[in-house]
């Protein structure tokens, strides 16, 4: 997939994040410093632009006026970095080396104190040698900025819109999805950055933060409501640590959205949360080698992979006052609800967590509905075909839960209705198959101005259904498996393969007891 501005901010946080971890001539911290200003240079060349600037404004990256909400919630090492040097954004120019690149990392990752104006951190990356990346004043409403020669035209901030689709700029999601996400933002970069830090613990031999998955976990319910904080849509994949680190971020709010539509306790929910949040823990002890590798594993290299799950339990449980409801979530979500497969073995005496269930579904789920390095999201709806071809893999009960809670199309898809229109899905209806649509195109393609679009309850309309799900950039089609594999889904194949779908749907739904 093409690599784009918000990709490359992504990078960045990754590059800091390794960097904490490791030493300059680290091999993860040169490639990335490579892979950064290759990258770059590429994007900059394609877009006939000299220079890559962003601004942070508000705990948030924006860039040409708009939010960019994917990179804020895994940029927020980036962010606090912006805060140390008292400045309003970066601009990196065509030509950066990876050695300045891998030097802005470095001082990233150990400067501690703020700096006591943004003329001092400008002579601070002068000292270390980096000359294409420049720091910026903070941004002030009504004024210009003048970032060395650069002129960024002044705005209101108050007028700033969340970026939904960076390619489709009249678009967006609409005024009410951005209100709803912008309180959980702070939510979800706390969640993303938690995973970060306790990946870092782990590489340097000390305790998992479990206290703080826990008090993120609980931040989360309290703010949300029964709706899915759908965020699959607003996470971007330029490299394998945001994958990971995102995955996670994703299982954890699909298990408390899951959590809450079967009834589960309130004072375990939270648990919930922490469990989704550290459920790969173990993967952290994988050497990279493995965990990255882009081609297919070797027997024994699965071996060594698929240990992630029995070493995050005994990691967990080496601590000693981890909730049982946690280690099991990390131990177990890799077991089949039949026992005839999966990792670890397990005892025929020993008892399943009902978490193990919850969370195998939200992985798997969150899994085939990602974009991923290596392959495009599939749609929901084909997701859970390829969950339910596969008889006794999953726990009935969360994977009920699961498709009442976020019906065919979560929200935040993006979907082509049967009159041509196109748009995002807001909300579920009533009926899984049957959203609430905000509609941001006209039959023709075209993109509505603000004050036309309109937003359309499928379950009213007799004439009007989802026509297909539709990515921003990516081929909505796609079938890849994590292998490269075809998983068997024809797109041409049409009514007679959803007919079967819904069916097996409506069954499950109706033999299930919740």
């Amino acid at each position: 997939m093409a690599t784009k501005f918000s990709d490359l901010i992504i990078m960045l946080s990754s590059g800091i994040n390794q960097r904490r971890m490791y030493f300059d001539s680290h091999p993860r911290v040169q490639d990335l410093g490579t892979n950064f200003s290759e990258r770059m240079d590429e994007v900059l060349a394609d877009k006939g632009e000299t220079g890559f600037f962003f601004g942070i404004l508000n705990g948030k990256f924006i860039r040409d006026g708009k939010y960019l909400i994917g990179p804020s919630i895994a940029g927020r090492n980036l962010i606090d970095f912006a805060d140390r040097l008292r400045c309003g954004g970066f601009l990196f120019r065509q030509g950066v080396t990876p050695e300045e690149v891998m030097a802005f990392f470095r001082v990233a990752a150990e400067l501690r104190d703020r700096q006591d104006s943004v003329q001092d951190s400008i002579a601070l990356f002068q000292s270390e040698g980096i000359a294409n990346i420049e720091v910026s004043p903070y941004f002030r409403e009504g004024e210009e900025t003048d970032a060395s020669g650069i002129k960024l035209a002044p705005f209101d901030p108050g007028l700033i819109t969340f970026d939904f689709s960076e390619d489709d700029p009249n678009g967006g999601m609409g005024k009410s999805v951005a209100q709803e996400l912008q309180p959980l933002l702070p939510i979800f970069q706390s969640m993303y950055e938690t995973v970060q830090t306790n990946n870092i613990h782990i590489n340097m031999k000390q305790d998992v933060d479990v206290h703080k998955a826990l008090g993120v976990g609980e931040e989360l319910y309290e703010v949300s409501d029964q709706q899915t904080m759908d965020v699959m849509n607003l996470m971007r994949y330029p490299d394998y640590d945001s994958y990971t680190i995102g995955h996670s971020v994703r299982v954890s709010t699909l298990a408390l959205t899951v959590g809450r539509e079967m009834g589960w306790p309130e004072h375990l929910l939270s648990e919930l949360a922490a469990a989704g949040l550290l459920h790969d823990i173990g993967k952290a002890k994988v050497p990279d080698e493995i965990l990255y590798k882009p081609g297919k594993l070797t027997p024994e290299e699965r071996k060594i992979a698929e240990s992630h799950a029995a070493l995050g339990g005994k990691i967990l449980l080496a601590m000693g006052d981890v909730s049982p409801l946690i280690v099991a979530g990390a131990w177990g979500h890799h077991i089949r609800h039949d026992r005839a497969g999966g990792y670890p073995p397990m005892p025929e005496w020993a008892v399943k967590s009902p978490v193990t269930g919850l969370i195998q579904i939200c992985d798997v789920f969150e899994a085939l509905t990602a974009a991923r390095p290596y392959k495009n999201p599939m749609p929901p709806r084909r997701a859970f075909e390829i969950i339910l071809k596969d008889k006794g893999a999953f726990d009935p009960a969360p994977l009920t839960a699961l498709i009442r809670a976020i019906g065919l199309y979560p929200p935040g898809s993006e979907v082509s209705l049967t009159d041509g229109t196109r748009g995002y899905v807001v909300a579920k209806g009533p009926d899984w198959e049957q959203p609430t649509v905000r509609v941001t195109r006209d039959p023709e393609g075209h993109p509505l101005a603000k004050e036309d679009q309109y937003v359309a309850k499928l379950h009213e309309e007799e004439d009007l259904a989802v026509a297909d799900f539709l990515m921003v950039g990516l081929d909505p089609d796609a079938t890849r498996d994590m292998e490269g594999g075809d998983l068997g889904t024809d797109p041409e194949a049409g009514d007679e393969w959803e007919e079967g779908l819904i069916g097996e749907l409506d069954d499950i739904l109706e033999e299930s007891i919740i």
